[in-house]
């Protein structure tokens, strides 16, 4: 037959295809432009190939798959690129069912039209059926058995859409075959929980093997909510069934696609199995996570009427459905070891696969920004290569890197300049009048030496503080502020002896967390129902849009845009109530608790999420986010080593020297990977505990201002954006007139007068 799939690269349209090529059919498959998953997809065929020689001696399957790439919008044209009628139409595209556009009644209206428009595509190739990927999302929380004759009562935007679309779907063909004697089939398979070779990595399923594997620990809730899994092949198989079915025995409808009844069963006994598969190795430690606010969300599909009318039935239990993804995985971990530089990353906010998603490579960089050198340790400093990502399902960029050793330490070296402190007095002064916080308990988490604590004593509120470091914990509370040692480690860790706290505060340190998720976790269970929060973090938008290269550093492991920063706080359970750019390279934002639970805690919890949910029966198009344009960046690298080697020429021809100032990642970095660590003399910084020692990579000395007196330098070059007014003024106050002053905007050498 001829057949046509949309959303092709995804979990099931990759299944399907292989099983649609197997069986000899001609698949027309419908791709978004320019995929990244695609090269996955022809893979996949080319290794179904390598082990059917026979099959090939009558004809290669590739010969048999024709890529269509269009938008899922023009689907109604698709007759244009298909010169043959086509017996079934396959859709499965639905953007942004994995990532924050979820919830977006926009985005999904939109999916509902593109559905429409597949409807009338699949008209124009004569199509005698047409088959829909449904989701268990359509139901909503069920604690009953879930039937297809039942109400329907969605929770998201994207249930929502998927009922609608059924709804239209269905009156579309009634018209057609009573108005225009056309018969096309409306199917709707309603999928449940699918696990298998190719499922995202951040599932249950995978989480757990993977942890087990690597004898890890496993944190869930009780676990105690009845679940039922069906395995890809299965569900393969299934919506076979339902494509070639004789039309009388069939009819038209919805149908569950699920696991058999007597395979419903607690969590914790799915867990149990995976973890018995696995060899008993690591642990798993149930009720460490606080119980969903609505209830256990029990999973009980009938697929009876599927059954009835086809005599389809899942045949691969759970226990054998993971013995074939632990030798699958068994086989690639083989295949790793024997190429050892072959590393798998994964996305820090949704979990998905980084593989092919490398928008950048920087080379020399530093390793750290805090771990600066002695005269002992300088001599075993170097550079490393960092690759910046973006995941293609949330937008998330971040490197791919193990995070820095000190990452849970708040180091701030400017933390008491005189813009720090008006900031954040005015960010105090607006949230508290605001949002009426007085008398109001504040948690700073992450509050280093206390340098913001101390301004937030100033008004007439209840400040404490959670700080990792002991060292700088002791020395705030020295300084008479109320500030225990601790961190954000799981999402149950109690934060201080003071909360629950009304407000919390998180000042430029979530970007350096591998776990944003659990941290924002442990905060929310930190805070009173009606609690706040005020966070801020480096701006993406700034970097992008002054092309600062230079603003890249392993400490920051992610990069964040409003809409990636407040995907990340929406998806844990907050609401952003205001968000703003403060000192032009910072995003602040202030959000509220919401009441009902969010997706990561489910997950936290063992518990498939709503967004997980989402993914069953979808397709890889609709998991991906286009691709960001850092072609800026790149062109700002060779510009400003190009500017900084010209300048570094003219003053050496005059006779003159050159000093920077600001032992800042930016000036770390400048220095590192341009001509500035052969020619500039020094670093200057205020930092006492930086001073004396040196800038990795360039091993320019780091000394303090007074060292000029010493080594006096004609020009100075300020590499410390944000602080640059307040330093040039230092300059003109200590050194007068004798001192050029340049400074580094956006991708700009600049002289200040």
């Amino acid at each position: 037959m001829n057949l046509v799939v949309t959303g092709a690269t995804s979990f099931l349209g990759t299944a399907l295809i292989q099983e649609l090529l197997h069986q000899g059919h001609q698949v027309y498959a419908v791709v978004r432009p320019g995929s990244r998953n695609l090269k996955s997809l022809t893979d996949s065929i080319e290794e179904i190939c390598s082990c059917q020689r026979e099959y090939l001696a009558e004809r290669r399957s590739q010969d048999r798959l024709h890529i269509l790439e269009m938008e899922l919008g023009a689907l109604d044209n698709i007759a244009s690129l298909i010169k043959e009628t086509c017996d079934i139409f396959f859709h499965f595209g639905w953007d942004g069912s994995g990532s924050r556009n979820r919830i977006k009644a926009d985005v999904q209206q939109k999916n509902v039209e593109d559905g429409v428009k597949a409807l009338w595509g699949a008209r124009s190739l004569k199509c005698r059926r047409f088959v829909f990927s449904g989701s268990q999302a359509e139901y909503g929380v069920c604690q009953t058995v879930m039937k297809e004759d039942m109400d329907c009562h969605p929770i998201s935007e994207y249930g929502r859409a998927k009922v609608e679309f059924g709804r239209r779907a269905h009156d579309i063909c009634h018209v057609w075959e009573t108005r225009d004697h056309y018969r096309m089939e409306y199917i709707h398979a309603r999928i449940f929980s699918v696990y298998g070779p190719g499922d995202h990595p951040w599932s249950l399923v995978n989480t757990c093997l993977d942890t087990f594997l690597k004898g890890g620990r496993m944190e869930l809730g009780a676990c105690t909510q009845q679940w039922n899994y069906l395995y890809i092949e299965d569900l393969v198989k299934g919506l076979l069934t339902l494509a070639f079915s004789d039309k009388a025995a069939l009819g038209k409808g919805i149908y569950n696609l699920a696991g058999s009844r007597e395979w419903t069963r607690p969590l914790k006994q799915y867990v149990e199995a995976m973890y018995q598969q696995c060899g008993g190795k690591g642990s798993c430690m149930y009720g460490q996570l606080p119980p969903n606010a609505e209830g256990p969300a029990n999973l009980i599909p009938d697929i009876s009427k599927i059954q009835e009318r086809t005599g389809w039935k899942p045949e691969i239990s759970f226990e054998e459905g993971i013995k074939r993804m632990l030798e699958i995985k068994n086989n690639n971990s083989k295949h790793d070891d024997q190429d050892k530089g072959r590393k798998a990353h994964h996305c820090i906010l949704c979990g998905q696969t980084l593989e092919g998603t490398k928008l950048m490579e920087f080379k020399g960089m530093p390793a750290s920004a805090q771990d600066i050198p002695d005269e002992h340790e300088v001599k075993e400093d170097k550079g490393i290569t960092l690759c910046l990502h973006q995941c293609r399902t949330c937008g998330l960029v971040q490197f791919d890197c193990e995070p820095v050793s000190y990452y849970r330490d708040v180091i701030r070296s400017g933390g008491y300049s005189t813009t720090m402190t008006d900031l954040r007095t005015r960010q105090y002064r607006h949230l508290i009048d605001t949002y009426h916080l007085e008398g109001k308990k504040f948690l700073e988490v992450g509050c280093g030496r206390g340098e913001f604590l101390k301004v937030l004593t100033k008004f007439p509120v209840r400040a404490y503080g959670v700080e990792h470091s002991q060292v700088l914990a002791d020395t705030a509370a020295e300084d008479g502020l109320h500030v225990v040692q601790g961190f954000t480690e799981n999402p149950d860790t109690v934060l201080g002896k003071h909360g629950p706290y009304d407000v919390f505060l998180s000042f430029n340190f979530l970007e350096h967390q591998p776990r944003p998720g659990v941290m924002l976790d442990c905060i929310r269970n930190n805070l009173t129902e009606e609690g706040m929060g005020l966070i801020t973090v480096p701006s993406l938008e700034y970097i992008l849009q002054y092309h600062g290269y230079y603003e890249l550093l392993r400490d920051h492991i992610a990069y964040y845009t409003f809409d990636t920063l407040r995907y990340l706080l929406e998806s844990h359970g907050f609401e952003v109530l205001e968000q703003e750019t403060v000192n032009r390279d910072t995003l602040s934002v202030i959000v509220k608790k919401r009441k009902d639970q969010d997706e990561n805690q489910q997950r936290n919890k063992g518990l498939p999420t709503a967004r997980e949910r989402a993914f069953d029966g979808l397709t890889g198009s609709e998991k991906e986010t286009a691709p960001i344009d850092i072609s800026g960046l790149a062109h700002s690298l060779t510009d400003i080593q190009s500017q900084i080697a010209s300048l570094c020429s003219r003053l050496k021809e005059k006779g003159k020297s050159l000093a920077l100032w600001g032992a800042s990642h930016q000036g770390f970095t400048l220095a590192a990977t341009t001509v500035l660590q052969d020619h500039a003399k020094y670093i200057i910084d205020s930092a006492p505990f930086k001073q004396g020692k040196f800038a990795p990579v360039s091993h320019l000395l780091i000394a303090g201002p007074d060292y000029w007196y010493k080594e006096s330098a004609d020009v100075i070059l300020i590499a410390a954006p944000g602080y640059t007014e307040e330093i040039a003024g230092i300059i003109r106050s200590r050194y007068g007139t004798r001192v050029k002053i340049l400074a580094l905007r956006s991708n700009k050498l600049e002289e200040l007068s």
